[in-house]
């Protein structure tokens, strides 16, 4: 036999050392883990927790005490279309009131969380978490759900102590329950928190306007009301805020990504199953392959996340007239950055929702407000005002309420016997109070949850008269809902 030349010798060893170092690098590229070096549960945690905190003054124990003493509502009056005690059949009625006062005691309870200044709780995650038993996004979150279902029942009573008479106590629950959504309207939560937070205030306005129309409430009751809620908005400093989001996008990007130490390590093989999972793209090899060598780096995607945070404070606190012109179109700057790379396609953080849902409650609180006072007018002089100046003028109302879609007041205007009161809304033109336009994609309503997804919208809000509002409140419900879901969702996945 021939023997080889010295030349293909080394040749030859050169390709066996390359096929090495290739099967190495195959073997270290599909055995690579990424580090789990921050505890952002923990981070959380300390985010959230109030300064100078004192046990003694946190919510978070009655709050407990009122879930665990709260019963539920009976199946038989879950009737989503019905929200006065009124429109139950006699059996129903007895029902429910008897239903009310099982819940005495979580009431008690709930009262005495509400003299607290804080409601903190240290979160923690499912220890059977199907990615690891650290992660942000297994955060239990079933207070919520409970806190809802809680305010919804006071809401119950105060409709019911008002078919009494029972005003000023009717309306003290109201308040109480607007109180408890600004114990989770805090801008160091998760927006899910945020958008429950804002979902209870409504709610408890809705309650109150339902009162004013199917009710005679005396002169003293309003003032009562009107006095307490302007003292609750005017003390009311909340602004939603995203920053606290970014702790989830960071926690993923460390259970997923390989962390070379200098921020260029991209997607790790064995993990990539879960972002194709979300995708529903169980099979996308192509997809995965490209995440892993060519897709975006960590740090590309810090940048990117930290970009979007920076934009949203910009405009958090503006109203939507005030950026309606604006050159810079904030949203569609944030929605161009998440749909940049598939990362933040599933990922991506958006503050629009939590946006009009902020404004659109405060618009609704005051709102609330003006009504009091016009029918405070009304009971006074035996007529409704001719405008919401002559509110202001005879001090029935301190200030005009404003409409956060146009650069002046809500709209008031008088009708044969009654008045309206609304926002020009989202599309940010007068369509003179309608408030019954068919969704076409939508041919009847659906219900989640207790939250009804109506067939039906209005291009103006409109607050006053109080018509079908459970089917017209599209604006407010649609969001509710999705907040809703999305608690569910979670919770479902543990």
């Amino acid at each position: 036999m021939k023997a080889l030349r010295p030349g293909k010798k080394w040749v030859l060893a050169a390709i066996g050392l390359l096929l090495a170092l290739l099967i190495l690098k195959i073997v270290l590229f599909l055995s690579a883990k990424p580090k789990i070096t921050v505890d952002y549960v923990a981070e959380y945690n300390k985010i959230t927790r109030p300064q100078n905190y004192d046990p003694n003054e946190n919510a978070a124990p009655y709050y407990q005490k009122a879930f665990d003493a709260f019963v539920d509502m009976p199946d038989e009056l879950r009737k989503p279309y019905i929200y006065w005690p009124a429109d139950f059949n006699d059996i129903e009625q007895a029902l429910l009131e008897k239903w009310l006062i099982s819940n005495t005691l979580a009431f008690e309870y709930f009262g005495e969380a509400l003299n607290k200044p804080y409601y903190w709780i240290k979160r923690t995650v499912e220890t059977d978490n199907y990615l690891t038993n650290n992660y942000i996004g297994g955060i239990r979150s079933l207070d919520l759900a409970q806190l809802r279902k809680l305010t919804e029942t006071l809401i119950w009573d105060a409709k019911l102590k008002a078919t009494k008479g029972k005003f000023q106590s009717a309306f003290e629950d109201i308040l109480d329950c607007y109180k408890a959504g600004k114990h989770k309207c805090q801008p160091n939560l998760l927006l899910m928190e945020q958008h429950i937070g804002l979902s209870i205030k409504q709610k408890a306005v809705d309650g109150a306007m339902v009162i004013l129309d199917r009710t005679k409430v005396e002169g003293e009751s309003l003032k009562f009301l009107q006095d307490n809620l302007k003292q609750e908005l005017d003390r009311d400093t909340y602004v939603p805020s995203i920053n606290t989001e970014k702790l989830m996008l960071y926690d993923a990007l460390q259970m997923t990504f390989i962390d070379n130490g200098k921020g260029t390590g991209r997607l790790a093989w064995r993990t990539g199953w879960y972002y194709e999972m979300l995708c529903g793209k169980l099979n996308n090899f192509k997809r995965r392959l490209y995440a892993c060598f060519i897709g975006p780096t960590r740090s590309e995607i810090v940048k990117q996340i930290e970009k979007i945070l920076t934009i949203s404070d910009q405009k958090m606190a503006k109203t939507p007239w005030q950026i309606k012109d604006e050159t810079y179109k904030y949203f569609e700057e944030i929605e161009k950055i998440n749909n940049s790379n598939w990362f933040l396609q599933i990922f991506g953080l958006s503050p629009k929702s939590i946006f009009h849902s902020y404004h659109k409650t405060r618009a609704q609180t005051e709102a609330l407000i003006a009504v009091l006072a016009i029918l405070r007018y009304k009971a006074d002089t035996g007529q409704f005002p001719e405008s919401l100046d002559k509110l202001v003028s005879t001090g029935y109302l301190q200030r005009l309420p404003n409409d956060p879609y146009s650069d002046g007041p809500l709209v008031y205007k008088l009708t044969e016997d009654n008045f309206k009161l609304y926002s020009v809304g989202k599309d940010f033109s007068d369509d003179g109070g309608v408030s019954r336009v068919v969704n076409a994609a939508q041919k009847e309503p659906r219900v989640i949850g207790t939250s009804i997804i109506p067939y039906v919208h209005s291009p103006d809000i409109v607050y006053w008269p109080v018509k079908d509002l459970m089917t017209l409140r599209y604006e407010f419900t649609f969001e509710e809902a999705e907040a809703q879901r999305t608690i569910e969702e979670a919770n479902e996945s543990k």
